[in-house]
């Protein structure tokens, strides 16, 4: 039961990091551009920013899949995050392996999945579109 608890606790710790790492600094606020230039030009319209997961891809993602499965709808490999292992007792508990990966866009949209034992157990997006 305490190896349980301690479980339960490695893996709240684990999402209270993933979900505090998250690089907000180049989310475009849609804000338009400062500087006093009045030279008439119109700024250079930005680049295409390469977009690596979008909301269609998170919502065909479904709990229980296995990485294997995430990764292919996305279409790429995510991000090793993070990696628990609690070693199992024979008899009272099997091992329990969690990894969390995350999928991020150029526009710092993304996508975070954590796996249990290889199936996911919990995902989440920020301005996925």
């Amino acid at each position: 039961m305490k190896r349980h608890c301690l479980s339960v606790l490695a893996l709240l710790v684990m999402i209270v990091l993933a979900f505090g790492s998250v690089d907000t600094s180049n989310i475009d606020t849609g804000g338009s551009p400062t500087g006093g230039g009045t030279s008439g030009s119109s700024p250079a319209a930005p680049a295409a920013k390469r977009v690596v997961v979008t909301k269609s891809d998170y919502d065909r993602i479904a709990d229980g899949m296995s990485y294997r499965q995430v990764a292919a709808i996305i279409g790429s490999q995510g991000e090793e995050m993070s990696r628990n292992k609690i070693e199992g007792v024979p008899g009272v508990m099997e091992s329990v392996e969690t990894v969390m990966y995350v999928w991020q866009n150029e526009d710092g949209t993304n996508m975070n999945a954590m796996f249990q034992n290889d199936r996911l157990m919990q995902k989440s997006q920020f301005g996925l579109k």
